[in-house]
Protein backbone atom coordinates (compact mmCIF):
# COMPACT_ATOMS: atom_id res chain seq x y z
CA UNK A 1 0.00 0.00 0.00
CA UNK A 2 2.65 2.55 1.06
CA UNK A 3 6.39 2.22 0.70
CA UNK A 4 8.58 3.28 3.58
CA UNK A 5 9.18 6.65 1.99
CA UNK A 6 5.71 7.30 0.54
CA UNK A 7 3.49 9.52 2.58
CA UNK A 8 -0.12 10.01 1.50
CA UNK A 9 -1.08 13.47 0.26
CA UNK A 10 -3.33 13.89 3.29
CA UNK A 11 -0.32 13.53 5.60
CA UNK A 12 1.88 15.74 3.44
CA UNK A 13 -0.75 18.48 3.68
CA UNK A 14 -1.32 17.89 7.40
CA UNK A 15 2.40 18.22 8.12
CA UNK A 16 2.58 21.36 5.97
CA UNK A 17 -0.29 22.88 7.97
CA UNK A 18 1.47 22.02 11.24
CA UNK A 19 4.73 23.62 10.08
CA UNK A 20 2.86 26.72 8.87
CA UNK A 21 1.16 26.90 12.27
CA UNK A 22 4.56 26.59 13.95
CA UNK A 23 5.99 29.38 11.81
CA UNK A 24 3.02 31.63 12.47
CA UNK A 25 3.34 31.05 16.22
CA UNK A 26 7.05 31.89 16.05
CA UNK A 27 6.42 35.03 13.99
CA UNK A 28 3.70 36.26 16.34
CA UNK A 29 5.92 35.61 19.35
CA UNK A 30 8.68 37.70 17.79
CA UNK A 31 6.23 40.51 16.98
CA UNK A 32 5.08 40.59 20.60
CA UNK A 33 8.60 40.39 22.05
CA UNK A 34 10.03 43.18 19.88
CA UNK A 35 7.05 45.40 20.65
CA UNK A 36 5.33 45.51 17.26
CA UNK A 37 2.25 44.18 19.05
CA UNK A 38 1.68 45.42 22.59
CA UNK A 39 1.57 42.95 25.46
CA UNK A 40 1.26 43.31 29.23
CA UNK A 41 4.09 40.87 29.92
CA UNK A 42 6.86 40.37 27.40
CA UNK A 43 8.44 37.60 29.49
CA UNK A 44 5.21 35.62 29.86
CA UNK A 45 4.44 36.11 26.18
CA UNK A 46 7.94 34.97 25.19
CA UNK A 47 7.86 31.88 27.42
CA UNK A 48 4.36 30.93 26.23
CA UNK A 49 5.39 31.49 22.62
CA UNK A 50 8.56 29.40 22.90
CA UNK A 51 6.67 26.52 24.53
CA UNK A 52 3.95 26.72 21.88
CA UNK A 53 6.48 26.71 19.04
CA UNK A 54 8.41 23.83 20.61
CA UNK A 55 5.29 21.67 21.06
CA UNK A 56 4.03 22.41 17.53
CA UNK A 57 7.46 21.64 16.06
CA UNK A 58 7.69 18.39 18.02
CA UNK A 59 4.23 17.32 16.87
CA UNK A 60 4.96 18.28 13.25
CA UNK A 61 8.26 16.39 13.22
CA UNK A 62 6.93 13.29 14.95
CA UNK A 63 3.70 13.14 12.96
CA UNK A 64 5.78 13.49 9.81
CA UNK A 65 7.76 10.42 10.85
CA UNK A 66 4.56 8.48 11.59
CA UNK A 67 4.66 8.52 15.37
CA UNK A 68 1.06 7.79 16.28
CA UNK A 69 1.41 9.14 19.81
CA UNK A 70 2.09 12.61 18.37
CA UNK A 71 -1.15 12.51 16.41
CA UNK A 72 -3.08 11.66 19.57
CA UNK A 73 -1.20 14.29 21.59
CA UNK A 74 -2.16 16.88 18.99
CA UNK A 75 -5.80 15.75 19.15
CA UNK A 76 -5.88 16.19 22.94
CA UNK A 77 -4.17 19.60 22.79
CA UNK A 78 -6.44 20.71 19.95
CA UNK A 79 -9.62 19.71 21.79
CA UNK A 80 -8.53 21.35 25.04
CA UNK A 81 -7.26 24.51 23.34
CA UNK A 82 -10.29 24.86 21.11
CA UNK A 83 -12.69 24.32 24.00
CA UNK A 84 -10.97 26.98 26.10
CA UNK A 85 -10.78 29.41 23.17
CA UNK A 86 -14.39 28.97 22.07
CA UNK A 87 -15.59 29.21 25.66
CA UNK A 88 -13.58 32.39 26.13
CA UNK A 89 -15.00 33.99 22.98
CA UNK A 90 -18.55 33.00 23.94
CA UNK A 91 -18.25 34.22 27.53
CA UNK A 92 -16.21 37.35 26.85
CA UNK A 93 -16.25 38.25 23.15
CA UNK A 94 -15.05 41.76 23.96
CA UNK A 95 -11.67 40.33 24.95
CA UNK A 96 -11.16 38.77 21.51
CA UNK A 97 -12.41 41.87 19.71
CA UNK A 98 -10.12 44.08 21.81
CA UNK A 99 -7.07 42.24 20.44
CA UNK A 100 -5.11 43.93 17.66
CA UNK A 101 -6.31 42.91 14.19
CA UNK A 102 -3.06 41.02 13.59
CA UNK A 103 -3.64 38.90 16.70
CA UNK A 104 -7.25 38.23 15.75
CA UNK A 105 -6.20 37.19 12.25
CA UNK A 106 -3.43 34.99 13.60
CA UNK A 107 -5.83 33.29 16.01
CA UNK A 108 -8.34 32.52 13.26
CA UNK A 109 -5.59 31.34 10.87
CA UNK A 110 -4.08 29.10 13.58
CA UNK A 111 -7.49 27.58 14.22
CA UNK A 112 -8.01 26.91 10.51
CA UNK A 113 -4.52 25.46 9.94
CA UNK A 114 -4.72 23.19 12.96
CA UNK A 115 -8.27 22.07 12.16
CA UNK A 116 -7.26 21.12 8.62
CA UNK A 117 -4.17 19.31 9.93
CA UNK A 118 -6.21 17.38 12.47
CA UNK A 119 -8.85 16.30 9.97
CA UNK A 120 -6.19 15.24 7.46
CA UNK A 121 -4.32 13.22 10.10
CA UNK A 122 -7.39 11.06 10.66
CA UNK A 123 -8.40 10.33 7.06
CA UNK A 124 -8.39 6.67 6.02
CA UNK A 125 -5.20 7.10 3.98
CA UNK A 126 -3.45 8.71 6.94
CA UNK A 127 -4.66 6.08 9.41
CA UNK A 128 -3.46 3.33 7.07
CA UNK A 129 -0.09 5.04 6.71
CA UNK A 130 0.34 5.26 10.48
CA UNK A 131 -0.48 1.54 10.76
CA UNK A 132 2.08 0.55 8.12
CA UNK A 133 4.72 2.72 9.76
CA UNK A 134 4.09 1.50 13.31
CA UNK A 135 7.28 0.95 15.29
CA UNK A 136 7.87 -1.04 18.47
CA UNK A 137 7.15 0.93 21.65
CA UNK A 138 10.80 0.90 22.77
CA UNK A 139 11.86 2.97 19.76
CA UNK A 140 8.73 5.14 19.45
CA UNK A 141 10.64 8.33 20.21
Amino acid sequence: MFTNSSKPKSMQHAVTCLWLSTGLAAAMTVLYVVGVIATDSVVLTAVTGVITVAVLALVAAKVSSARGWARWLFLVLYVLGSFISVLGVLLAPQVFFALPALSQGSTVLQFLLQTVALVLMFTKASRDWFKTRAVPEASAL
